[in-house]
């Protein structure tokens, strides 16, 4: 036992020798079977922690070699070389991504848990979702890892006061010179690092013996995803949601092409083929999931009506990269159409087969086959979808989402617009009662509001009995009530509110529907470009 304390190290790092580490790959986060599980509030306390000086807990890291790879440390994804002097991250993998994924963030990055600002007039961290305008005020977490960025900052906005200087000097100084400890195991000994992880104390959610078992052996064997599991873990890192194992297994299926149906198991010719198809399904899983979160505007795969999709668009990832242009429009398109008519009227299994056999050689072209397979028949809102498993609901609730709306407590207190993904990691249902009077629009979407959980459930309600239009206009409108709405509910007019919201919400739901499914537009490869051949 005298010999582990000989061997080991007790050290200090910093938040911005972290950040140079992990980009330059030498810090290494196993690919197991426990993901990135923080939510955005953790990490708001993680870095309020650092401003007061608070511990946050120590690291525990595994001094070994690690091979050439490609990792994914929350929105980075790094070409780490390979290098005898790797430090594994056996203990402090969510503390480490969310510090280095908030800090070094590109500027793209749609996941609030690494959208980290700090409010100069609340003197507070805060988290912002995809959709939430960024305040001037809002200082964020990336600028305090630089000096000379940071004065650029403060430059761009002269009107900052001294207190709000001293402010940003004191959040830059906090970040750049907060001691992390951080103790470094030499050596092969796994029982050691055991006996290590045993005893030390965690900041966070505490790993399990079995998740352990899986850090270590992975970090032994430097293991990529090669298993469904471990694919599963990896990708819960996309801030997407969960993705069911069978998807996982099509997604797999669509990456190494042919049918999409056929029989898994004797799939791969050895571990190598195995651990590139693997890898390969996560590359392009990221690049669907991007294309649904960025441009189909469906923020989480609850909301995702069809599965078939997410399937469809990794084999589109893994043929052709990530979607641009003509194609990305027209895929976009194939989303929004499938969604509202069924992108499978023959069945999952046959639709799977025939969607999968036609991405193949040209994009524009793989596309408009896609295209080709969605019946063609007209489409209404279905106002008595509700129950959120079903297609036409999530349709209804990206419809109510695309309004931004805004979380309410009673009649006296406002929050930000609901942010979609946390909403739909919650797993509860999103749709909300206004009234439970009865009525024959009573269950349908015409009484039902979108607020995130925690909030009271009649505060709608009380906004509507008290609330002053004018004060609360957009509120109001971004749960699709107009002043004439307000005027009949307190008229006890319930049945004539709900008639004329169910008017707005169906406006609304087909407008966004069309919006992204462009019904009626030529589809094709487009006009064509000046100078290209006659």
């Amino acid at each position: 036992m005298p010999a582990v304390g000989r061997q080991n190290k007790v050290e200090q790092t910093r938040p911005r020798q972290l950040v140079e580490w992990v980009l330059s790959g030498r810090i290494r986060i196993p690919a197991f079977q426990r993901s990135y599980r923080w939510e955005r509030e953790d990490v708001v306390k993680l870095f309020d922690s650092i401003l007061r000086g608070y511990p946050i807990g120590n690291l525990l890291m595994w001094h070994r070699p690690a091979a050439q790879t490609t990792l994914q440390v929350g929105p980075l994804l790094i070409n780490a070389p390979q290098t005898p002097d790797a430090l594994w991250a056996v203990d402090g993998q969510q503390r480490i991504t969310s510090l280095v994924g908030a800090l070094a963030a590109p500027p793209g990055t749609v996941d609030p848990r690494f959208r980290i600002f700090y409010n100069l007039k609340s003197d507070r961290f805060v988290s912002a979702g995809r959709r939430d305008q960024i305040p001037d005020h809002w200082l964020p977490v990336p600028v305090a890892l630089s000096n000379m960025r940071m004065l650029a900052w403060q430059r761009e906005r002269p009107w900052l006061s001294d207190d709000d200087l001293v402010r940003c000097d004191s959040v830059v100084t906090a970040i750049q010179d907060y001691a992390i400890p951080m103790y470094v195991v030499e050596g092969t000994d796994e029982t050691a690092l055991r006996v290590i992880f045993d005893r030390l104390n965690n900041f966070g959610k505490r790993l399990t013996q079995p998740e352990i078992f899986n850090a270590l052996h992975t970090v032994s064997g430097q293991m990529e995803p090669a298993g469904l599991d471990a694919l599963a873990a990896s990708v819960r890192g996309f801030g997407f949601g969960e993705i069911p194992e069978r998807v996982l297994m099509q997604s797999v299926l669509a990456v190494r092409g042919g049918r999409i149906d056929r029989d898994f198991r004797d799939e791969f010719i050895d571990d190598d083929d195995r651990h590139a198809a693997f890898k390969k399904t996560e590359q392009s899983l990221g690049i669907a999931v991007d294309f649904l979160r960025d441009e189909a505007k469906i923020p989480h795969v609850r909301l995702l009506p069809y599965m078939l999709f997410l399937t469809i668009l990794t084999r589109f990832a893994a043929v052709f990269g990530a979607p641009e242009g003509r194609a990305a429009e027209l895929l976009r398109r194939w989303v929004w159409r499938g969604s509202v008519i069924g992108v499978a009227p023959q069945g999952n299994t046959v639709a799977l087969r025939q969607s999968g056999l036609a991405i193949t050689g040209d994009p524009v072209a793989s596309v408009n086959r896609l295209l080709s397979l969605v019946p063609e028949k007209h489409w209404e809102a279905d106002l008595s979808a509700v129950r959120p498993n079903m297609a036409q609901a999530k349709v209804n609730i990206l419809g109510l989402l695309s309004l931004h709306p805004r979380n309410i407590s009673g009649s006296t207190a406002e929050f930000g617009p609901v942010d979609a993904q946390t909403l739909m990691e919650l797993g509860s249902n999103p749709l909300n009662h206004i009234t439970g009077r009865g009525g024959p629009l009573t269950d349908t979407l015409a009484n039902r509001f979108v607020q995130s959980p925690g909030y009271p459930p009649d505060s709608l309600q009380g906004l509507l009995d008290h609330g002053e239009f004018d004060i609360w206009e957009n509120t109001f409108r971004s749960h699709a009530i107009d002043s004439e709405g307000v005027l009949m509910w307190r008229a006890g007019n319930r049945q004539g509110f709900l008639h004329r919201r169910a008017r707005t919400v169906r406006r609304i739901i087909e407008d966004h529907v069309q919006e992204n499914a462009l019904f009626g537009f030529p589809d094709g490869p487009g006009l064509p470009r000046l100078g290209d051949g006659e």
